[in-house]
């Protein structure tokens, strides 16, 4: 159950973040109960119709209340974000470039543009100006993501 712990707080830190569209809400509340989370907003959302995303939205608020899952700090949730998809380039379950636009899209600005992260914006911007040379840059960003977890 930690694993999947870990992987329901990632959950709630996606939608922190805005990448759960509210009428996703229902499909997320049906798989929370299959994972064992049980409260009387999550049954009720798990059912909710999906053309009905502000009543979705609603009802989710209720939902991280009753589980116990307010929101964290900003910066906290982007930045655990940021390890997950660095960990899963490396452990290549995600690819290096759509990785790399989840960080940069989703958290390099908002965390202040941090100077660890600088080197896969560079090869981000290489893999649009380089076609030719995209499989050494995919190479390239499992690297820095490799160095960026062991030093941040």
């Amino acid at each position: 159950m930690e694993q999947e712990t870990g992987n329901v707080r990632l959950m709630f830190l996606r939608d922190q973040v805005g990448l759960v569209p509210s009428e996703k809400y229902p499909d997320v509340a049906a798989d929370l109960l299959v994972e064992g989370y049980d409260s009387p907003s999550l049954r009720e959302l798990a059912g909710h119709p999906r053309n009905d995303p502000r009543g979705a939205s609603d009802l989710w608020v209720q939902v991280r209340e009753q589980l116990g899952r307010p929101y964290e700090d900003d910066g906290d949730a982007q930045r655990a974000l940021v390890r997950h998809w660095l960990q899963q380039i490396v452990d290549g379950v995600l690819d290096p470039y759509i990785g790399t636009n989840l960080i940069l899209g989703h958290a390099w600005h908002e965390l202040g543009q941090p100077t660890e992260l600088n080197y896969l914006v560079v090869l981000r911007d290489d893999w649009d100006d380089m076609p030719q040379s995209r499989e050494d840059i995919c190479n390239k960003i499992v690297e820095a993501a490799h160095e960026v977890l062991i030093d941040w």
